[in-house]
């Protein structure tokens, strides 16, 4: 039910929004003109609806409200005014409408949807704060950060929000020698690692005893008298050290980068190079900006098809799956469900044939059940042309260099074999293509999913042969070298 009162409040904001922005552009509003306005403040709130659903802006926790939110929002108040500007251009041509309201409405709506947000989670945390201050009357636990990275800024995160009662961080150390004195999250950063018992003595003059220094950076990143030091303290003066970075951090020291482009079968290795940095920056400009467009073109059918499928197979009409994208990044893509529940009303447990539907299939052939990849797509997780995401179980360590780019709604591999390859077939097509990538290549492809669409899957099998050849680099049988997965590991 809570959902329903969010969803509320977000419409009520959108129309609020909406009005407010028609009163700002014209001040003087001619009575004959109300009555397109008001036509168009409706047209907006009601679309609000199910794009607030779709983006599940609903059903987001405010009090918890994040960056990653108010991107999510400012996505769906673009696709609220493109799609309102279009119905309300098709009904009468926004006669009336002054031409500064779309944006002044976008510029209002996104600043009340993420102001709300901001004020609940602010309103929590000096709750929180508050609640805290008054249940803890102990001496809070004084830490000491090394490291300036990702894990820190984490770490810092993770103190703010559930340590302020029981911990303070008092300062940080890092490598870089220009970073001294400066501060981050509040916290001043005191010097380098090496300088560690300078540092712990400084403090105790002021009366600041250090009881836990966390370990941001991986230890192989310190200098050795860095390690040393921290080695003689926690041995000495009985300080504990958290190495919070290993809770992240799974690789070894030595492990090499350079692995993550090879791939190997068969006893040998092959390899590819990564498309150029100016390709890669505009293949993501262009994939928003048409990402948008589609949205805005095939906003009616994706409302229908999700009618049909709420109709078919129930609700949510919209089914999620997490998988690796680019770098290994876990990614959750969006599909229209083409399933039934798993279980009957009577505990059997239905195999994938048995609660697929018909319409479910249809939706498969034409490939609109991943529709709302489009969204994917515009927030950066997904391109339009791509290595297309594999499940994880189907995602082996060998092939972790498909994953150099963005997967994509389609790809080389779809346009020559699909769902009928191999996953080894699959991954060399794939990775030459990332060796190829280019805006030609994507147009091709995208020309080939349509073919694909429809007459049906078709192996290429000199495309497959082709791939092979041209990502060869060495036998390693005959090289003498041990051969590693993608991750650096080696086989034995």
């Amino acid at each position: 039910m809570h959902c329903f009162v969010l969803l509320f409040v977000d419409v009520a904001i959108v129309g609020a929004s909406t009005l407010f922005a028609i009163v700002l552009s014209s001040p003087e509003l001619p009575l004959a003109a109300l009555g397109h306005l008001g036509q168009y403040a409706v047209i907006t709130s009601v679309t609000a609806v199910p794009v607030l659903i779709l983006f599940r802006l609903n059903r987001m926790v405010w009090r918890f409200t994040s960056l990653s939110d108010a991107i999510w929002a400012a996505a769906a108040t673009a696709v609220i005014v493109a799609i309102s500007v279009l119905i309300g251009f098709s009904v009468d041509r926004l006669a009336g409408l002054p031409r500064a309201v779309p944006v002044m409405q976008a510029l209002l709506m996104l600043y009340a949807l993420v102001a709300a947000r901001v004020a609940m989670r602010l309103r929590h945390l000096q709750r929180r704060r508050s609640g805290n201050i008054n249940a803890s009357t102990s001496r809070r636990e004084n830490v000491l950060v090394i490291g300036l990275n990702p894990a820190a800024d984490l770490f810092f995160d993770f103190a703010s929000k559930t340590g302020y009662a029981s911990m303070k961080v008092v300062g940080v150390l890092s490598n870089a020698e220009r970073h001294r004195g400066r501060l981050i999250r509040s916290r001043e950063i005191l010097g380098a690692p090496e300088a560690i018992d300078d540092v712990l003595y400084d403090l105790s003059v002021h009366g600041v005893l250090i009881d836990r220094i966390v370990l941001a950076s991986p230890h192989w990143e310190l200098s050795v008298n860095a390690q040393t030091a921290l080695c003689k303290i926690e041995k000495e003066r009985k300080i504990h050290i958290d190495r919070f970075s290993t809770r992240f951090d799974r690789t070894s020291a030595g492990t090499k980068n350079a692995s993550d482009t090879t791939f190997i079968a068969d006893g040998k290795v092959y390899e590819v190079g990564t498309p150029s940095a100016s390709y890669l920056r505009w293949k993501r400009l262009v994939d928003a900006a048409a990402a948008l467009a589609v949205i805005v073109i095939f906003a009616p059918l994706m409302l229908f098809v999700f009618v049909v499928v709420w109709l078919d197979v129930g609700s949510p009409a919209i089914f999620w799956q997490q998988r690796p994208g680019a770098g290994g990044r876990q990614i959750k893509i969006l599909k229209f469900r083409t399933m039934g529940p798993v279980r009957t009303p009577d505990g059997r447990v239905l195999s994938d044939g048995e609660r697929i539907s018909r319409i479910g299939r249809l939706l498969r052939r034409l490939r609109l059940d991943e529709l709302p990849q489009v969204f994917n797509i515009l927030a950066g997780d997904m391109s339009f042309v791509g290595p297309r995401p594999l499940l994880p179980v189907d995602q082996p360590k060998a092939c972790a260099a498909r994953l150099q780019l963005r997967p994509g709604l389609t790809g080389w591999a779809q346009i020559k074999g699909g769902r009928s390859l191999s996953i080894e077939d699959k991954a060399a097509l794939d990775l030459w293509y990332i060796k190829n990538a280019s805006f030609t290549l994507d147009l091709v492809i995208l020309a080939e999913t349509v073919r694909t669409i429809l007459f049906g899957e078709r192996i290429d099998p000199g495309a497959i042969h082709k791939a092979w050849q041209e990502i060869a680099v060495n036998d390693m049988s005959r090289a003498g070298k041990v051969p590693e997965d993608a991750f650096g590991h080696t086989f034995v």
